[in-house]
């Protein structure tokens, strides 16, 4: 307790012990009021709270290894469940017009958008059931990769600039649960046994694990760089006037721009993707969630992927190209 009076002294001087009251108070004035001094005051005690909670994850992480090691086969389940379910709503939207959407345009089914709608519907819903999993999931992965490829990487490389980044993501969790399977929650569980995973890319399953951390936090990362300093910024928007300090959001957005650098060298991966698992539950809750229920509706889809990835790294780690690795080395060898 006495360490945690100390953090707070130094994070929020001044403010003593009623620092949460006053952090609150300055939230509640008008924006066009914030002082610097009151706006300086602000940030630094919303990043004290931040920190506060890496302080309590960090020096609370064996028990937190204990709680999660359990749980890692059945969040492999739950990653492979909600992927699928957001996944489907695409083909759906083309095949049935469901969700509906205002701007949804009318295909042929012998085309290219009625092939995608087809696997997006059947192919979704076989990786939901689980059944097939891994060759299912590996060609959604394909597909995935061609519409980026196709439709998007043309443009720009990064997923970030050409509007693509959601099918990036997809096609990397759709390449990890080909190797990785579908877990306990699955009808290939059910029929053949949970066992030992068989299928050629088996035994690239570490490997794959780091290259979807690595994946998945070069598309989070610009989600908070393009609100702290304008990059990457959407082409037609106003100019960029800085970062908002008024707005909730910024302040996830200024924990993602310090703390995502080092989850993706793989530094203390499971802590850092447990609190950035918890940051996008709050984000789709808190913005997403009250438009609309369909997240392909309330451009929540990427928020929800987001928190399911971490949560699942959070269990079984960022796979074997990590700086962790060191330090538990350095460990064992002292030892």
């Amino acid at each position: 307790m006495a360490r945690i009076e100390l953090v707070k002294s130094i994070l929020c001087p001044g403010l003593g012990l009623d620092w949460r009251f006053a952090l609150l108070r300055s939230v509640n004035k008008s924006p066009d009021n914030f002082s610097p001094k009151v706006l300086a005051s602000e940030m630094h005690c919303r990043l004290g709270d931040a920190v506060l909670w890496s302080v309590f994850i960090m020096s609370n992480l064996e028990k937190l290894d204990k709680l999660l090691v359990g749980w890692r086969p059945y969040f492999l389940s739950l990653l492979r469940i909600i992927t699928a379910f957001l996944f489907m709503a695409h083909g759906t939207q083309k095949l049935l017009g469901y969700p509906m959407a205002d701007d949804l345009a009318a295909f042929e089914l012998f085309s290219w958008a009625g092939l995608t709608g087809i696997l997006e519907t059947f192919g979704g819903l076989a990786v939901l059931v689980g059944v097939f999993t891994r060759p299912v999931a590996f060609i959604l992965s394909c597909e995935m990769a061609l519409v980026y490829l196709v439709n998007h990487a043309s443009e720009h490389i990064l997923p970030n600039f050409n509007g693509g980044d959601l099918w990036f993501l997809y096609g990397f969790i759709f390449l990890y649960l080909a190797a990785a399977g579908g877990g306990p929650w699955s009808l290939d569980a059910k029929w053949r046994g949970v066992g030992e995973p068989v299928g050629y890319l088996t035994n690239w399953e570490p490997q794959l694990l780091s290259v979807l951390r690595i994946a998945i936090v070069l598309v989070f990362i610009p989600h908070g760089t393009e609100d702290m300093i304008g990059w990457p910024w959407p082409a037609g928007e106003e100019p960029f006037g800085g970062p908002d300090y008024s707005r909730f959001q910024t302040y996830g957005h200024l924990i993602e721009v310090f703390a995502a650098p080092f989850f993706l060298l793989g530094l203390v991966t499971r802590p850092l993707a447990f609190m950035f698992s918890g940051e996008m539950a709050i984000a789709y809750f808190y913005s997403h969630q009250p438009r609309t229920f369909w997240p392909i509706l309330n451009l929540g889809e990427d928020v929800i992927l987001f928190c399911f990835v971490f949560l699942y790294l959070s269990a079984v780690g960022g796979g074997p190209w990590v700086l962790d690795r060191l330090y538990c080395r350095e460990k064992s060898a002292d030892t």
